[in-house]
């Protein structure tokens, strides 16, 4: 195929119009160009294919596909990079072999239906990628312990060697050795999928429209992974109105008045005791400043102060200098060297990856540059989970949505959030908000057996009941002091500075009513319902909290009974 036939099966799909400023149709003739260089035109449209059979279904786009100007002239995505300032680099570059990574969000329940259609598009062509997990330390050693005759139910979450096997540590320890590393069982990959030229070879395939590559695997052999991924902030979004993130204002009084306050319990992806703070301390007035606090919460963007103190020393004037986005690292890096945008990704791709030999190269170029220190240290960060700002656009735009639709349809919005979310909250929270608008919630049929609190609690969460929390509260003994009892509705345990850990806990104290407390060390929320406690008092900036000096956790039933 000549390249004029290859770009006219590419602009023959284009389903957007651009302005024809020079901006534009530079960017397009360099994205063209690099297209047509690796070969990737078939890869574009297999993605269009895709989303030409789930026509009928809403989708975001993932990932660095955002940074592409064909993908948003496809359809594929919709975000305009140069509308949003986002660099190619990140998503295509010269200087790597890699292939572009493509990723698409749908409704929960139409993930399935999406694949099938695929698989029906293209059969004996496609398949489901594999997962291998690998026995590491701990699995391995459990594993060996099997191998010597340990029986399973002696093998707990910290059993000892000296206890389950004693006399025979040194061979479990050898049996483990050999093990770790090596594959423990298959699963199916949670979206990706491949689609070959011809039929899938014999020799790889695992059962029905599943192949036995991993995702390096098909990395390493250069095959196009195309993820299928299922969204439930999307199907929350869809249920409630039928209308994608983008036909939603950008601008919105109520919604920006829901975000400041930090009341957003039920939105997908942003409704985190961390979310939910960071939300009252910059208190966003548009969609914009929503991208801003999804990106924000990353490690990439906590670069030099750690989740658990970056809210007390906030502010905009300090966050200008900080590496908020992937791209923030690629211009940063662009500027401090002078090199172009695709040279400064490759190195901000070897501090994300520990490219020890790269880094080192980097910091010879860098010399004797003033901020050198500062540069390294933020560069460092990246090793962590972050965003490029095409994907923090695109969430925060849903997450947007969601918060629009909470301020102005709740009983709709919580309608949507009994069905599907499944978020890091207890189930409890979300019937307990959805009767608060007036939602009624069914309750289970009248027997003896659901009379006892700890069944209700269990199951339903006392939703049912008017008192929904009796025995909860929050008490001021003096000054700042304060005492407290309250059910677990959400935790997370974050490794702060030199080690040492955190634990963010939402406690529910009464219908409606939570308290956010953190407690300076490792806790096992997991394992309790209730926490009783004694803490002070602390801001930052628009969030409040209790730092606890005192917390015990209880099973309900042993709460009850003290």
């Amino acid at each position: 195929m000549t390249e004029l036939e290859q770009i006219e099966q590419l602009t023959s799909r284009f389903c957007r119009k651009i302005p024809t400023t020079k901006e534009y149709t530079d960017r397009l003739a360099e994205e063209v160009e690099l297209i047509l260089k690796h070969r990737f035109v078939k890869h574009f449209v297999r993605v269009h294919q895709i989303l030409e059979l789930a026509k009928d279904f809403p989708h975001i786009t993932r990932g660095s596909a955002g940074c592409s100007l064909v993908c948003f002239l496809m359809g594929i995505g919709d975000v305009d990079p140069i509308e949003q300032q986002i660099p190619l680099a990140r998503f295509i570059n010269p200087k790597r072999d890699d292939l572009p990574d493509i990723d698409l969000d749908f409704p929960h329940w139409a993930q399935p239906i999406v694949m099938q259609r695929v698989y029906d598009n293209w059969p004996r062509q496609s398949a489901r990628v594999s997962n291998f997990v690998t026995y590491k330390p701990k699995s391995a050693l459990r594993e060996a312990c099997k191998r010597l005759g340990v029986p399973h139910n002696k093998l707990g979450r910290n059993f000892k060697l000296t206890e389950v096997i004693p006399g025979q540590e040194g061979e479990a320890e050898r049996i483990a050795r050999k093990l770790e590393g090596k594959k423990n069982y298959i699963s199916k990959h949670c979206g990706g999928v491949l689609i070959f030229d011809r039929k899938v070879p014999k020799s790889l395939i695992n059962g029905e429209n599943q192949i036995l590559l991993d995702k390096y695997e098909i990395e390493d052999l250069e095959h196009f992974k195309i993820d299928v991924l299922a969204n439930r902030g999307l199907s929350q979004l869809w249920d409630i109105s039928g209308k994608t993130p983008l036909e939603y204002p950008h601008d919105d009084l109520a919604t920006a008045r829901l975000l400041q306050s930090g009341d957003v319990l039920g939105v997908t992806q942003a409704e985190s005791p961390t979310m939910r703070r960071l939300f009252r301390a910059i208190q966003p007035k548009s969609m914009k400043d929503c991208v801003f606090a999804t990106a924000l919460i990353r490690p990439v963007a906590v670069s030099g102060r750690k989740k658990a103190t970056m809210f007390h020393d906030w502010s905009q004037e300090k966050m200008e200098d900080t590496i908020v986005y992937e791209d923030d690292a690629i211009d940063r890096i662009s500027e401090v060297l002078n090199i172009d945008k695709y040279e400064a990704d490759m190195y901000r791709r070897a501090f994300a990856k520990k490219n020890e030999e790269k880094i080192m190269e980097f910091i010879t170029r860098l010399g004797d540059h003033p901020r050198k220190d500062e540069i390294i240290t933020m560069l460092q960060s990246l090793s962590g989970f972050g965003l490029c700002r095409a994907h923090a656009v695109n969430l925060g735009r849903l997450i947007w949505a969601l918060a629009y639709q909470k301020a102005h349809n709740p009983e709709k919005f919580w309608r949507s959030c009994l069905k599907h979310c499944q978020g890091s909250y207890k189930r409890w929270v979300y019937r307990t908000e959805a009767k608060r608008v007036g939602i009624e919630v069914v309750t289970p049929s009248k027997s003896d057996k659901w009379d006892t609190p700890e069944f209700q609690y269990r199951k339903y969460g006392w939703w049912s009941q008017n008192d929904f929390m009796p025995g909860m509260y929050v008490r001021e003994l003096y000054m700042d002091k304060i005492e407290f009892a309250g059910m677990i509705a959400n935790g997370r345990v974050f490794k702060g500075e030199r080690g040492k850990y955190v634990t963010f806990l939402t406690l529910g104290v009464g219908n409606g009513e939570y308290i956010d407390i953190t407690i300076p060390k490792p806790f096992s929320y997991h394992d309790h319902d209730v926490v009783w406690g004694q803490g002070t008092i602390k801001y930052s900036n628009n969030s409040e909290f209790l730092q606890c000096y005192d917390a015990k956790g209880f099973t309900l039933e042993k709460y009850n009974k003290i």
